[in-house]
């Protein structure tokens, strides 16, 4: 009699030409956030093919699905994301993203109907999570109400690695409006809305001397300005801020505004502040599932490696508030230092065979995984007591104690 794990590599096997189509396709037509219509297409047919229930437009998003198969018995969720980056197509891997949740989905439905057990297993396809975090939509709608666990991997250029968690991240857009004049003429008629930015980028300097280690900010000008002999009347950037805790997150915006608002006094412009919609929340790790997926990981020769929490911040954060989840990460560089994430040579890198080997591996270790939780009651409980936390709390360092 066949053992899970030689049933998941089987059931992998039968479909794997299939799976390796859709991923392939998905990297050689990018589509951008919240314009993948084809990747969402060519995911929903498959998961159609294979005996899923698939609604598309879900929760009201045009790019997002939500494929089921089983019933009754614990809620097993596969993330998937496969927007692109502007300029370089995949430069993050999320083709292969969603083959290790299109793997995997397919894993845990036929496992379910082999031993004749109840449970339920969902792909679910989330887009736009390069430029507004549609998974926050998405938990707003309820998606993940009747959701008992959420796994997914993301790419890296890094070691194979558990969930260490990530930076929360606020974004903001800020204006000041002066007014006109010929900078040569009459300046002293204009207000120059472009000195208030160039203050505000000065104040934001000034306070990353009080700001935290763990603490980033950072900006971009996206109006400047005109012609030099214009006094700029209006002057717009774009600002992140990141932290590992909430509470400071909070203290942050706050100052953020006020350096802003100084500025704007400072130089008699008018001030415009809002905020992006969908801030990420820090993402907090699960040790139970961290574990789990470091044994099998190494069992795989992955050569996985403890890791710091990531400075980069994901909409996966915020699932990690409403159930338990992981989010782990894979290599797909072979080490090689000039291949770096958000790059044309990591977009080139996704589409390698040892990327759809690596994509393989990942899948059949996240449908154990998933697979141990329907089937092991001990480790269901253990991963949903590592869940209850405050979700105010800083986020912890992994234990390195851990690292032999």
């Amino acid at each position: 009699m066949s053992t899970p794990e030689e049933l998941t590599r089987s059931i992998l096997k039968t479909h794997e030409q299939d799976l390796l189509s859709v991923v392939r396709k998905i990297h050689q037509t990018p589509e951008l956030s919240e314009k993948e219509t084809r990747a969402c297409a060519w995911q929903t047919d498959l998961l159609k093919a294979w005996g899923f229930s698939v609604e598309t437009g879900y929760k009201g998003l045009a790019t997002a699905f939500n494929a089921t198969a089983g019933q009754n018995g614990p809620h097993i969720c596969f993330m998937a994301e496969y927007d692109a980056l502007p300029g370089m197509g995949h430069g993050c891997g999320h083709n292969l993203i969603a083959g290790v949740a299109l793997g995997a989905g397919v894993v845990v439905k036929n496992l379910l109907a082999h031993h004749h057990l109840p449970g339920r297993v969902t792909v679910m396809g989330t887009p736009a999570e390069e430029q507004r975090g549609a998974k926050i939509d998405l938990i707003k709608a309820g998606a993940l109400k009747d959701v008992d666990l959420v796994l997914m991997a993301h790419p890296s250029d890094d070691a194979t690695s558990p969930y260490a968690g990530e930076s929360g991240i606020r974004q903001f857009m800020v204006s000041y409006t002066g007014k006109t004049a010929h900078a040569a003429d009459c300046p002293e008629k204009g207000i120059n809305a472009l000195d208030a930015l160039r203050l505000l980028f000065n104040g934001v300097d000034a306070w990353r001397q009080q700001l935290t280690e763990t603490s980033r900010v950072h900006g971009v000008i996206r109006d400047g300005g005109q012609a030099p002999n214009i006094i700029p009347d209006f002057a717009r950037a774009e600002f992140y801020l990141r932290d590992f805790d909430l509470n400071f997150l909070d203290q942050m915006q706050v100052r953020f505004e006020n350096i802003a608002k100084g500025a704007a006094l400072m130089t008699d412009t008018t001030l415009k502040f809002s905020a992006i919609p969908n801030p990420y929340k820090p993402g907090i790790p699960n040790d139970p599932l961290n574990q789990a997926f470091f044994s099998l990981a190494r069992d795989a020769g992955m050569q996985p490696k403890w890791s710091e929490p990531s400075r980069a911040s994901s909409d996966f954060g915020d699932v990690t508030y409403e159930v338990p989840a992981m989010h782990a990460y894979f290599n797909i560089t072979q080490d090689d230092p000039g291949i770096i994430i958000h790059s044309r040579e990591f977009s080139q890198a996704a589409a390698t065979d040892f990327a759809f080997s690596q994509m393989k591996k990942i899948a059949r270790i996240l449908a154990q995984i998933a697979w141990q939780f329907l089937t092991e009651q001990d480790f269901r409980h253990k991963v949903k007591e590592a869940f209850h936390f405050d979700k105010k709390r800083t986020l912890p360092r992994p234990d390195t104690s851990r690292l032999s």
